[in-house]
């Protein structure tokens, strides 16, 4: 029920509109969300590293249909970037194909993050590609690998989802390469063929991929806010050598915020991902549905 609420509200721009007038929408916004520009997001990346946690920064946006917005989107991740490096900030940048073009046309994409990496390469700061619907595993997957030959594994990265039933194969195979992998469950509403729906086999499939990286990544990221899995990933690591410096755990802005603050304390590299801009209502309805089905413990960004 909460599930189609919130999926009704994301889609309607008029109840959007109105849940913007309410107060305690955008109390529970800012609980996730920065703000709704760059100054409010690298503030949010300045009071993480004072806390000694490592951040990655996100100007939320998807589908975008409008060439022109693309570019215009693109140039406010340049800027994003310089301003880190120009701060000193620890944190990486993250991006999602559809916000630069790839509704649109591949090659416009494709132009537009070659522009991302290549000034976030000169700066020395590493690019995450985030991952979207299933419709784009492949083509997200094939951009990556050239993003990655061109500018090498220290430059980029991308993201895999333990939900997809036929996304194993995509998991070893890019670990086993070198790639860079940030491992969520997923939280996109996927047909039954497609994703694992119930709890256990999600869990269970991301156990499985938790396994596998901790023995084959050079260099995992374990995005979750569960205990159990945050044990299973020490375990792993310690049984494999690892010290808690050759992985990272990431979790959401807002989210089990002493937690983060724990694992710091214990030594492990933490990462919190932080998004911000004005396009913020989608985001948090979706954030509010994972908190809703996983009660916190389970939610994972993607």
């Amino acid at each position: 029920m909460l599930r189609n609420i919130y999926t009704s509200i994301a889609a309607s721009p008029m109840l959007r509109k109105a849940m913007l007038t309410v107060p305690l929408t955008r109390t529970i916004a800012w609980r996730f969300v920065a703000g709704e520009n760059l100054d409010a997001g690298l503030a949010a990346v300045r009071e993480l590293n004072r806390r000694k946690i490592k951040a990655t920064l996100n100007l939320i946006g998807t589908h975008v249909r409008d060439a022109s917005k693309t570019t215009a989107a693109s140039d406010a991740i340049l800027e994003a970037l310089s301003l880190i490096r120009a701060e000193g900030l620890d944190s990486h940048l993250s991006v999602k194909l559809t916000q630069i073009g790839l509704d649109i046309d591949e090659q416009l994409c494709r132009r537009n993050l070659l522009r991302i990496v290549e000034r976030a390469s000169a700066l020395g700061i590493f690019v995450r590609i985030d991952m979207e619907e299933s419709a784009y595993t492949g083509t997200t997957i094939e951009v990556f690998n050239q993003m990655r030959r061109e500018f090498g594994e220290h430059a980029v990265g991308i993201v895999l989802q333990s939900y997809l039933r036929d996304g194993r194969p995509h998991l070893r195979r890019l670990a086993e390469t070198g790639a860079r992998i940030r491992l969520v469950k997923g939280g996109y509403r996927e047909p039954a063929g497609v994703a694992y729906r119930v709890p256990a086999e999600i869990d269970a499939a991301f156990e499985s991929d938790i396994r596998l990286l901790m023995e084959h990544a050079v260099y995992p990221a374990i995005a979750t806010h569960d205990d159990r899995f945050i044990a299973l990933a020490k375990s792993l690591g310690a049984a494999a050598g690892r010290t808690g410096r050759e992985y990272e755990f990431q979790m959401l802005r807002g989210v089990r915020e002493n937690l983060q603050d724990s694992l710091t304390r214990e030594g492990y590299t933490m990462r919190c991902y932080v998004p911000y801009g004005t396009d913020w209502m989608r985001y948090v309805l979706g954030c509010a549905r994972r908190l809703t089905r996983n009660q916190v413990r389970g939610t994972n960004h993607s």
